[in-house]
């Protein structure tokens, strides 16, 4: 073909893309990271892997697959005449530095300096490429410039939230530089509207959106320790960095250094700007708080207030229902132990355990991802040196002893408990495992027993859980399928994330090398006969 006639055909692609690029970026004038997805298409042997035969550490990915985060190492920066990452105790890095990349197809995938906020519907990504503030949009494939010469925190082990979603992923709030200063910029995302909303006097830190999307949340310093300047406080601790952290299994916390932040509550939809330290959280679209006897009430958004736990009680927190507007709480009512109650503008229910005080966050094992169900670590009142792990079903506001293990994962009554086992105890793995079993917890009939394993890791997309090698339907504790064998990832399709097999991991590095790729996981049936015939 004759270079003319190539141009010809090329130049209504190219007209697209500009055309594109112009609608989604207003003065870009040609997309940043969509760009090489016509190209994969038409390669005449697109490959399936993700990422280059590097140290891969993943950082996450979208329910359906549709994307990868991840940080690889691909350059000798040490300068030791290889490419090698070993993961120290506290999520440090040693060896080459890794680096965040967006892979939004098979491929090298795109760098990037750091990711904000990422939708639960996976639908959306906030992230930072050579100091812009992207919005991309992976349903529309359409990117937007939120704003320019962002700085990236690619140090901090306890960065500030600059970027949060609602749950249902309408609704963005960000921090934007205007005039050597934040901005908190609230988007909505289908209609693609923003405004600014009021933090107050001070330096705007961080910002964070309430997960109904109906408050904003700002954290913001003044010169509380005198020194003339506003500082966002900086942690004095062992955690490594928060980007490209390794997998941690210690760390020590030695205090903050700079100025000490104040909590500030704005309703998105208009009224005051509120502070103060008897604001517990927002809820739905009103606020719980706490009054000067130590009681606790809700505040409608009309100001109209219902005292939900009596000052008698002298609640502690514990978890807040938004959904059926009911919390749970500590009463401290004695030195050590607490019994805890659940309230509500109707409800005042004695759940018949105590908890030990002051309460910790240790204690709370596990909230369902629909908030029907939760897990606490408490004490009998009965006898005081019984201690179990129960299940609160905040919808029947019943509660349930664990009755083996622990629990691993919730989705409406139903329960995954993970139980030890030893191999003289009866387990048929070839040593010490896990039995893996299926609880009712509304009826508590006894659980099923569904898997006997000796791999781990948990991982969730949608209903399903991919963990001890089966893959499982929470909703009906079905078995759908083996994927036993390195999984990092699963997703909605049932496919399930592992190194491909050109990953060989270099004998020095504790992480793991790519490329990785997409595989189906086995059916059922495939997973059954597979193991009759190894029988």
């Amino acid at each position: 073909m004759s270079q003319h006639g190539l141009r010809m055909r090329l130049h209504p692609l190219l007209f697209a893309l500009v055309l594109s690029a112009c609608a989604a970026q207003g003065p870009v004038s040609r997309p940043t990271f969509f760009t090489s997805h016509a190209a994969a298409v038409t390669s005449p042997t697109p490959s399936e892997d993700y990422g280059t035969a590097h140290p891969f550490l993943l950082l996450d990915s979208a329910p359906d697959g549709q994307w990868l985060l991840a940080c690889q190492a691909r350059e000798d920066t040490n300068g030791d005449g290889r490419i090698e990452t070993v993961f120290g105790y506290h999520g440090n890095i040693v060896g080459d530095a890794l680096r965040p990349y967006l892979f939004l197809e098979p491929g090298e995938g795109i760098r990037i300096d750091e990711v904000l906020a990422v939708a639960p519907t996976g639908r959306f990504l906030v992230l930072v490429r050579d100091t812009t503030l992207w919005l991309l949009d992976m349903e529309t494939r359409e990117e937007k410039v939120l704003a320019s010469q962002v700085m990236s925190d690619t140090t901090s082990p306890h960065p500030p939230s600059r970027a949060s979603f609602s749950r249902d992923g309408l609704r963005l709030l960000y921090l934007r530089p205007e005039a050597g200063r934040s901005v908190a910029v609230v988007r909505d995302l289908l209609q693609g509207t923003e405004r600014v909303l009021d933090a107050g006097r001070g330096l705007l830190g961080q910002a964070l959106l309430d997960p109904s999307g109906q408050w904003a949340v700002f954290d913001v310093v003044e010169d509380t320790n005198s020194d003339g300047k506003e500082s966002w406080p900086q942690a004095d601790t062992t955690l490594a960095s928060a980007t490209c952290r390794g997998p941690v299994i210690s760390s020590s916390h030695f205090g903050w250094e700079g100025d000490t932040p104040v909590r500030r509550y704005r309703r998105l939809e208009g009224g005051p700007l509120l502070q103060g330290d008897d604001i517990l959280q927002p809820m739905g679209e009103g606020l719980l708080r706490r009054a000067p006897d130590r009681s606790l009430f809700f505040e409608h958004a009309d100001g109209r207030r219902e005292t939900w736990v009596p000052s008698s009680c002298n609640g502690t927190l514990v978890f807040a229902d938004t959904a059926r507007e009911q919390v749970v709480v500590a009463c401290e009512t004695q030195p050590d132990r607490g019994p805890l109650e659940l309230h509500g503008a109707r409800v005042h229910h004695p759940l018949g355990w105590q908890t030990y005080l002051p309460f910790s966050d240790n204690s709370l094992r596990l909230s369902g991802s629909d908030g029907r169900l939760l897990s606490l670590w408490v004490v009998s009142e009965a006898a005081s040196s019984n201690e179990a792990d129960i299940v609160i079903d905040l919808e029947r506001r019943t509660v349930r002893v664990v009755p083996l293990g622990q629990v691993v994962a919730f989705l409406g009554a139903h329960a995954l408990l993970q139980e030890s086992v030893d191999p003289d105890g009866g387990c048929r793995c070839a040593q010490s495992g896990q039995r893996l079993w299926f609880w009712n917890v509304e009826t508590g009939s006894p659980p099923n027993v569904l898997s006997e394993s000796t791999d781990s890791g948990l991982f969730q997309a949608g209903d399903t859980v991919l963990v001890m090698g089966k893959r499982i339907d929470l909703r009906t504790g079905k078995v759908l399928g083996d994927a036993s064998g390195g999984a990092l990832a699963l997703d909605i399709r049932g496919r399930v994330l592992r190194p491909g097999p050109t990953a060989v991991k270099e004998p020095g590095s504790s992480a793991q090398s790519g490329p990785v790729r997409w595989e189906p996981a086995l059916k059922a049936h495939e997973s059954q006969r597979t193991q009759k015939e190894q029988e």
